[in-house]
């Protein structure tokens, strides 16, 4: 589904400016890196990140024609945004309009097609290991030490994302497989201690993967793809029953141990227990197939639903979370997929699945031919489990470096092709 198509940056006619010329537009890739990692907030979703996106739109345009998955993504994120805007306009009759709601729907939907872009632009500028540490740098700058949650626990909800990008941006550098799996069992190890359970069975389940890469011969062919992808499957079972079970023992504290076991007792599995917004979603999918847009405030009607929905997983709906997070002053179901499809109807739907196959499949070929990093595997094993579980605002900047590190290989200026 790939092209061979090379991304060459323009020129100026002289050998030093041409010179001059690369190394200036390098320097602004690599500023856009940071500042999309960042995600530093201008105004209702615009990030500085996205600003310099936009201005520099001329230069990393033709880099999105370098593979059909690209050009699907970005072209499905423009469509969902301008979509976004159409559904809002078509229910403002029946439901109250955020004018800030919708355009932060539109900037973080365009934040997703225009980041992914520019850093893939970036990539072709340089190598993944820079691309992934630079990107990793602005993840760290973007750490509130303000917030709450930070304060809480530090590193599940500040430095584990940053650090861990950074980390294995480093150890791809040596291309050394052993590298990677010290790499990635330490950093699962800290995650465990701090109480981070999805974290470290992401962590786990890519040490497998980067071992598995140690047997066999490197193959292409599409069969054994498919044997991959039944690897993940299981693989991945086997890692959620493993991970559930060493908590309940006590593993990872008792704190983690005590919300895993009220979860199992809310809804008889971790899944649904812990994400009981999946109730919401699928009750809301099922009574509004088409979406309300980016900008519509939920009636009272879309809260009793959703509510309803919730209240079928046994939890228990009516608390401040529901009334004020996720239906305050939007639709915020905790998912890529819910809000991608709340906001932006059935094209945004369309992009979350597009993604999802990106990612699968894309994981798969790498892995299949003993190519995948433990960094590549990570951002990819993480997005599938963002689009199922985190909302889009948080999983955007994942989400941008992930599909501009695993998408097929572009080449870099002036050097041989990865």
């Amino acid at each position: 589904m790939t092209s061979n198509r090379t991304v060459v940056a323009p020129v100026l006619p002289s050998h030093e400016g041409q010179q001059g010329w690369g190394v200036a537009t390098t320097g602004l890739a690599l500023l856009c890196l940071v500042l999309t990692g960042l995600g530093q907030n201008v105004f209702f979703g615009l990030t500085a990140g996205l600003v310099l996106t936009l201005v520099l739109l001329p230069l990393w345009a033709s880099s999105v024609r370098s593979s059909r998955w690209i050009a699907w993504t970005t072209s499905l994120a423009a469509v969902a945004a301008a979509w976004s805007v159409w559904l809002t306009v078509w229910h403002s009759d029946s439901r109250t309009v955020s004018t800030a709601g919708l355009l932060e729907s539109v900037f973080v939907v365009l934040g997703l097609g225009g980041g992914i872009g520019a850093t893939l632009w970036a990539r072709g500028r340089t190598s993944v290991t820079v691309v992934g540490a630079t990107f990793g740098v602005g993840l760290l700058l973007g750490i509130n030490p303000g917030s709450e949650s930070f304060a809480d626990n530090p590193w599940r909800f500040g430095f584990s994302l940053p650090l861990t990008v950074i980390v294995l941006a480093l150890t791809a550098r040596w291309r050394k497989r052993w590298v990677d799996i010290v790499a990635v069992l330490a950093l699962a190890g800290v995650s465990a201690i701090n109480g981070g359970r999805s974290t470290s069975a992401i962590l786990l389940m890519v040490a497998v993967l980067v071992l598995w890469q140690f047997w066999g011969r490197p193959a292409s062919s599409k069969l054994a793809a498919l044997r991959t992808l039944i690897l993940f499957g299981m693989l991945a079972f086997g890692t959620y029953l493993s991970v559930q079970a060493a908590i309940l023992e006590g593993a990872l504290g008792e704190s983690a141990q005590l919300r895993t076991e009220l979860q199992l007792s809310t809804s008889g599995t971790l899944i649904t227990g812990g994400r009981p917004e999946i109730g919401a979603t699928a009750a809301l999918m099922t009574e509004s197939p088409g979406g309300f847009g980016g900008g519509i405030i939920p009636s009272m009607s879309d809260l009793l639903v959703a509510k309803s929905g919730m209240a079928a997983l046994g939890y228990e709906p009516n608390n401040g979370y529901v009334e004020n997070y996720m239906f305050g002053s939007g639709f915020e179901l905790h998912s890529v997929i819910g809000d991608l499809w709340a906001w932006c109807g059935v094209p945004g739907l369309a992009l979350a699945a597009v993604l999802l196959a990106f990612f699968v499949v894309r994981t798969a070929v790498l892995t299949t031919g003993r190519a995948a990093s433990a960094l590549v595997l990570f951002l990819g094993v993480k997005s599938v489990w963002n689009l199922l579980f985190a909302p889009l605002e948080s999983a955007l900047t994942v989400f941008v470096l992930a599909v501009a590190l695993m998408a097929p290989s572009i080449r870099p200026v002036g050097q041989a092709a990865e």
